[in-house]
């Protein structure tokens, strides 16, 4: 593991730059399997919704506050008709990130 120091801004770090990217894709995906488990398998949408929720909070340095809680609101009224415990579970994911 390299140790990388110094200042400056985060988004011109190509580390951090190519991270928020990796984490961006990893919610895509989680967030495509959702959108077919609404129809093929309905079943699975609470073990996605938590992988979601997981993956938001271990990327909310990446986001940033706002986005991921953008990303959760989002997702949360994507399920609210299919899942509502997932979409409660989302919003309250949301609430408890900090401004």
């Amino acid at each position: 593991m390299v140790a990388l120091g110094g200042c400056g801004n985060a988004s011109d770090n190509p580390v951090s730059n190519g991270n928020r990217l990796s984490a961006e894709a990893r919610l895509t995906a989680i967030n495509a399997d959702m959108t077919i488990a609404l129809t093929s398998n309905p079943g699975s949408l609470p073990q996605l919704t938590q992988d979601y929720i997981s993956e938001v909070q271990s990327s909310e340095t990446l986001l940033g506050a706002d986005v991921a809680k953008q990303r959760l609101a989002n997702t949360a009224g994507q399920l609210a008709t299919s899942c509502a415990s997932c979409a409660q579970s989302l919003n309250s994911a949301a609430t408890q990130i900090a401004p």
